[in-house]
């Protein structure tokens, strides 16, 4: 592992998964390369960064997708992304009383890039 790269561990419901594949198979199909889900959301987070985040989109994306499961997933932010990772994890507790939590972030970039069309 690189200097500075974290791995993060999450465990997400059945609905978050659908939304994470779902999204990486159209990814893949739009950039006609593989897309794992590491080079997803590091394209979401990047992609989010100009745009704002309302504590409206967040509560619709939790009211929609329940978080809590016992699909594991890992993750590698690398320091080339952890920026914007991190920055995204900012503007979600700015916005709201929610923790920025890792299983919350992951699922929540995505389901903005998908819903803005960012990916």
């Amino acid at each position: 592992m690189a200097a500075g790269t974290r791995n993060v561990r999450i465990f997400v419901s059945e609905q978050c998964f659908d939304l994470l594949v779902d999204a990486m198979a159209a990814f893949s199909k739009q950039t006609r390369r593989f897309q794992t889900m590491r080079m997803t959301v590091q394209a979401a987070c990047s992609r989010l960064k100009p745009h704002g985040i309302s504590n409206f989109e967040l509560e619709e994306f939790l009211a929609e997708y329940p978080i809590e499961g016992d699909i594991r997933i890992h993750l590698e932010v690398t320091p080339a992304w952890s920026v914007d990772y991190d920055l995204m994890r900012a503007k979600v507790k700015e916005i709201s009383d929610k923790s920025g939590s890792d299983k919350s972030i992951v699922p929540f970039a995505v389901y903005l890039a998908v819903k803005h069309n960012l990916l």
